[in-house]
């Protein structure tokens, strides 16, 4: 079975956490929210960090929050932030010249996956924090 990388999901629930209840908040409170462990957690939000959507105040009363507002902060800003791998890769088996498809599949599946990762990043471009901070608070209303 392949492995899932959930850093981008957890990346958004850790930003919609933070942007929700309007704080700072520890990364082991925030850990406890995605019920994950809290040294992968505060990698993710290391990363955030970096990426200067969150911002680390130092402190007793320090934690993280948003370095910017929340309809500033697309996903694509958040997806870019964690480096997720592409939708899908590409086998790199040899080619066998003698066979059409093996000699052509690489090339049209590149093809493809420029076109997924184009999808993917247009979508999420369009969508902000702000909605699914939205879209959280409606559904629990």
């Amino acid at each position: 079975m392949a492995s899932v990388n959930t850093q981008f999901s957890i990346a958004v629930h850790v930003m919609a956490a933070i942007a929700h209840h309007e704080g700072v908040f520890a990364s082991e409170i925030l850990a406890g929210s995605v019920n994950a462990n809290p040294v992968f957690v505060k990698r993710i939000l290391v990363k955030l960090s970096k990426a200067k959507l969150a911002k680390t105040t130092v402190g007793k009363s320090g934690g993280y929050g948003l370095a910017r507002s929340p309809k500033s902060i697309s996903l694509l800003d958040i997806y870019s932030a964690v480096n997720p791998p592409d939708a899908f890769a590409i086998h790199t088996y040899p080619v066998r010249k003698e066979c059409i498809v093996s000699s052509n599949i690489k090339v049209v599946m590149s093809d493809v996956l420029v076109g997924t990762q184009e999808a993917v990043h247009g979508h999420l471009r369009q969508t902000t924090l702000a909605d699914v901070v939205s879209k959280i608070r409606a559904r629990s209303g």
